[in-house]
């Protein structure tokens, strides 16, 4: 079996798979989906879900430009069939699935795993950390008291840019990795590569953020740039939380409860929860229509060639 036939099977795989745990999941929850929908705008849930899918392809397109630094070859409408039909990983308890699902995706379909799990790491590292860039800014401009918060969440990207651009580190860690792994080369990107990358995130973020600020006027609450600003920090450190706290499938449970947590005083617990809630459900039908949307416009294989049938051979009467 070829490695692009042996891709699309393991695609088919990681998409029936994840699809299972979000029907479960849809099916576990249902009375309390259906109590949040109930009341909500469904023009705005829509804007809600285009902002979500937005966001979601920008994530995508930053990781097949860092594989591109990698050295892989891979093709835009190719490599978003990789990371949405991967995503769908994230659904699956253990929290390591969207990195296999993604990098396993990318290799069977060509690229060679020194790139395509180095890249997905590094991708979402700088997912990290743009996350952490939208959510200082919001943090400062927030109508809330969140200036604290994002005092400490500029100190932590500024030390990591500032850590992956020290030469003295980077060596050190190239060498301590050689050491615990001898057959694997590990190097630190360079500090300004790695800070154009979070940069390149920082508009994902905006769009994720304006999902939520989307559902939360879907669900009748007033809106305004300080409280925009508020929820969009709130968006930014709950994906944080979800992120860093391995083992929960997207950061189910983690997320929520981080939101809420933030957003009862302005939202009110009962409100909070629903916008935790809906904002769930909108991400989910993202992401299956990431990959439904990625897959049906995914480039097809070109057809084999059929050989001449060799010389001397008897042909097929012509019929007139």
């Amino acid at each position: 079996m070829d490695r692009r036939r042996l891709g699309s099977l393991l695609g088919i795989l990681v998409g029936v798979v994840g699809i299972a745990f979000v029907a479960a999941q849809i099916v576990r929850d249902r009375d309390t989906f259906a109590e949040a929908l109930g009341s909500a705008s469904l023009p705005w849930l829509g804007a809600a879900v285009v902002a979500g899918l937005a966001s979601m392809a920008g994530i995508g397109v930053n990781w097949i430009a860092v594989l591109h630094h990698h050295g892989a070859t891979a093709r835009r409408r190719s490599g978003l069939v990789w990371f949405f039909v991967g995503q769908l990983g994230k659904y699956v308890p253990g929290g390591i699935w969207p990195i296999v699902g993604q990098a396993e995706l990318a290799y069977r379909s060509g690229v060679s795993r020194s790139a395509a799990y180095p890249a997905t790491a590094w991708s979402m590292m700088a997912q990290l950390l743009g996350a952490a860039t939208v959510a200082a800014a919001a943090g400062f401009v927030s109508g809330a008291d969140r200036a604290v918060a994002a005092s400490l969440l500029t100190t932590g990207i500024l030390t990591v840019l500032a850590a992956v651009s020290s030469t003295r580190l980077r060596a050190g860690v190239t060498r301590l990795a050689a050491r615990l792994v001898p057959d694997r080369r590990l190097v630190l990107p360079e500090g300004r590569w790695l800070a154009v990358q979070v940069a390149r995130h920082v508009p994902v973020w905006v769009l994720y953020s304006a999902m939520n600020v989307a559902v939360v006027v879907a669900l009748g609450a007033d809106m305004s740039w300080g409280f925009a600003a508020d929820v969009g920090f709130a968006t930014c450190v709950s994906w944080i939380a979800g992120f860093v706290i391995v083992g929960l499938p997207g950061g189910i449970g983690v997320r929520e409860a981080t939101f809420v947590s933030l957003m009862t005083a302005p939202l009110g617990a009962g409100l909070a929860a629903s916008v935790a809630v809906t904002s769930r459900i909108v991400t989910i039908v993202v992401d299956l229509l990431g990959a439904g949307v990625s897959t049906a416009a995914a480039p097809r294989p070109a057809a084999r060639p059929v050989p001449p049938p060799p010389a001397g051979a008897p042909t097929a009467p012509e019929h007139e």
